[in-house]
Formats: C-alpha cells, sequence, structure tokens
C-alpha cells in the first residue's frame, strides 16, 4: 500500500521495524476487554498489531492525507475506529467508559503538552507506552541529583511511575531521524502525592528551574513581588541551605517548599 509521504509540519517519522513495534505494543499488556487509545496512526505498524488482539482500539490520525489508506487498511477490524482528529483536543470520554490504555510514537514538539494531557487525565488512564527522543525520555524518567531532572519528570512522576523500556535505532524510522528515541512505560501509582493546590505547586517548580545554574533562592526571586529575605528564611526553615539549586530537590521536597511559600505570606 503507498502511503502519503511524510510531513515535516507533522514531524513524521514512522516507524518501520516490526519486530520492535511488537515489543512495543506487549508492553501494553493488552487484554480483550481493554480500550485503547492511540496516538498518531501513522501508517498503522502500532494499530495493526493492536487490532489483532481484538480489544477496542481508537486510533487518531491529524495528517488527512493518510485517512484513505489507513480506512481501506483496517476496514476488515470491527474492533477498530480510525479518527481523522487532533489527539491533543481528544476528549476520552466522548469516546470510552472507563479505564483505557495509551499508546503511541510521539513528536518531540507534542510530547510536553501530550504530558500535560495524560496528567490531566490520570485517573482514566490504566497504563501508557510512549516513544519520544531519548533525551526527553532521559528527562521524563531521571531523578533528582541528575543534569535531567526538570519540571517535566517532577509533573510526571507526581502520578506515574516511570520506566525507560526500549532504545530505538534512528533505522528504526522513514525518513530516518539524527537521534535515537527511547520508549517508556508510565503505570499509575496507587497513591498520588498530597497536592493541596496543583497549580501553585507546578509554579513553584517552573520557577525553581528558570535558570539551572542558580540558587533556588535567586530564581524565586523572579517571581512577581517576592521579597529575597522571605525566600532565604523559608529556605532555612525547611533545613536546607541557602545555596540549594532546584535539581537537588525531590519531589517531597518540592511538596514541602509549595506548602511553606504561599505567595500571600512570602511576596
Amino acid at each position: 500500500m503507498a502511503f502519503a509521504r511524510p510531513k515535516k509540519r507533522f514531524s513524521q517519522n514512522f516507524l518501520t521495524d516490526r519486530n520492535l513495534a511488537q515489543k512495543i505494543v506487549a508492553l501494553l499488556e493488552i487484554e480483550k476487554s481493554d480500550t485503547i487509545l492511540e496516538i498518531g496512526t501513522g501508517r498503522g505498524i502500532l494499530t495493526e498489531i493492536i487490532a489483532t488482539t481484538e480489544a477496542k482500539l481508537i486510533t487518531f490520525e491529524i495528517d488527512r492525507t493518510l485517512m484513505p489508506d489507513l480506512i481501506t487498511k483496517f476496514k476488515k477490524y470491527d474492533n477498530v475506529t480510525v479518527l481523522n482528529e487532533d489527539f491533543l483536543r481528544a476528549n476520552p470520554s466522548d469516546h470510552t467508559i472507563g479505564a483505557f490504555k495509551l499508546i503511541g510514537n510521539i513528536p518531540y514538539d507534542i510530547t510536553s503538552p501530550l504530558l500535560d494531557w495524560i496528567t490531566a487525565h490520570r485517573d482514566a488512564i490504566s497504563r501508557a507506552v510512549i516513544t519520544t527522543q531519548k533525551e526527553l525520555a532521559d528527562r521524563i524518567s531521571s531523578g533528582p541529583g541528575s543534569k535531567n531532572w526538570a519540571p517535566i519528570s517532577i509533573l510526571t512522576q507526581l502520578f506515574f511511575r516511570i520506566k525507560k523500556c526500549l532504545s530505538i535505532p534512528p533505522q528504526a524510522f522513514y525518513p530516518r531521524p539524527k537521534i535515537r528515541s527511547s520508549t517508556l512505560l508510565l503505570e499509575p501509582l496507587t497513591g498520588y502525592y498530597n497536592i493541596r493546590n496543583y497549580e501553585h505547586f507546578a509554579g513553584i517548580v517552573h520557577a525553581a528551574f528558570s535558570q539551572r545554574r542558580k540558587r533556588l533562592i535567586n530564581n524565586l526571586a523572579q517571581l512577581p513581588g517576592c521579597d529575597k529575605s522571605l525566600i532565604e528564611k523559608v529556605v532555612k526553615s525547611l533545613g536546607w541551605d541557602r545555596n540549594i539549586r532546584a535539581e537537588q530537590i525531590t519531589i517531597e521536597g518540592f511538596i514541602r517548599l509549595a506548602e511553606a511559600f504561599v505567595p500571600a505570606n512570602n511576596c
């Protein structure tokens, strides 16, 4: 089947290695009773493998030029629905009831908004498998003390256990990218961290990492109306060195910081 050519504006790199595709799908641990949402059908290499499991599959493809071939390819599967939609605008409640599993090969430029989507719908996601650029996968899965520890690591690991499962070489894709990719498994935590105000917490985390080489105190002092001396008192009250930097702080530490650093009192 001759599919339309890959498009740069959609950052398309189609997986072509069927052996790796089977390993990626296996990470979902699919059962017949499952509902699967796929992010980016592409040319359907993951879609076809999932279709044979008989699980309900709803796959989203933003590129309308791929749709005629995809509809033809999957019309024989009663359990597969192919939608010409932007997944990031999808509301899973429009397509499924209850929990679902998620899978996709994700372009670099939508990975961050996709993770926002995943955390927003975390209560319905029973398991997720995403493949993205290795550099970004390293950040998502990193821990405190690492140069890769970043807001994207913290805000994802608040709700999911992250495991880096597969390393994907450039030659597994068409067109061939210049860098390696990694496949991540996201498993929901059985008990979330207790965050009283998520927006406040996320704002503190992003501010703390705004300039990685600067001390935490200096970064937080850039928040509108903040008094550096009061920030120093908060850091001292937590028992931290005044020279501490954001990459040294654990998730639990950021939770304590957010609770102690209430803008109405500190800024």
